[in-house]
């Protein structure tokens, strides 16, 4: 029994000594002595404090007449300033953005909103599945149904509003998918869907692009349904 109560005690004054060497080595250490080590996180916020400065420094506050002079060229963010306030755009954001849809009010029929079914690729299942087009304004050719509506790609006020909504998301890039003017053979799909052409939207997408300073670009190719 007493030896039991000795190995009790002996081991108490161990743990009490452990507890003690440690807290006086942990008050020992400095601030920036191993206490990233402590705390990982610390040291994860204390670089993004650093990007985020760094980032600020870069940006570049120009008038919107600058936007064109190529003075911008080699910044990814920019700092628009208007009359009412300032805003920014970042170059390096990309949205693809396609001509393709009208509406009766404005090209006096529906185009590429009621575009055929696509077909399952099992021909088993696209049997139980619908057939045909889709029927505009309820059923169209879209996964999500936009906020405007079937529009137009041809209404300015679609193109202005479009440009609008770019502008607040900071995109600074527009990407278009388009056919060029009709030289020999159209490449394979572009008959497929509506079969528009949508070569003379172009210009009007580049001038409201140049209006809220978004920079366009064009890429050649078949509709992707």
């Amino acid at each position: 029994m007493t030896r039991l109560r000795r190995k009790a005690l002996v081991s108490l004054f161990l743990f009490t000594l452990f507890i003690f060497g440690a807290m006086m080595g942990l008050r020992t250490l400095k601030p920036s002595d191993g206490f990233s080590d402590l705390a990982p996180g610390m040291g994860f916020i204390r670089e993004r404090e650093r990007d985020r400065r760094r980032l600020d420094a870069e940006d570049v506050v120009v008038s919107p007449g600058q936007v064109h002079g190529g003075s911008i060229s080699s910044n990814t963010k920019v700092v628009f300033t208007k009359s009412d306030r300032d805003y920014s755009i970042f170059y390096d954001v990309h949205i693809f953005y396609y001509l393709w849809y009208g509406d009766p009010a404005t090209d006096n029929k529906y185009i590429h909103w009621d575009h055929v079914l696509v077909p399952h690729w099992d021909p088993k299942i696209a049997a139980s599945h619908a057939q045909g087009r889709h029927t505009p304004p309820e059923d169209i050719a879209s996964s999500f149904y936009p906020e405007l509506g079937p529009y137009s790609s041809r209404d300015p006020k679609v193109l202005e509003s479009h440009m609008a909504q770019i502008e607040e998301a900071a995109a600074g890039v527009l990407v278009l998918s388009w056919y060029p003017p009709r030289r020999g053979r159209r490449p394979r799909g572009a008959e497929r869907g509506s079969g528009s052409r949508r070569d003379g939207r172009r210009p009007q997408a580049q001038h409201q692009g140049g209006l809220s300073h978004t920079a366009v670009q064009r890429t050649d190719g078949p509709e992707h349904a």
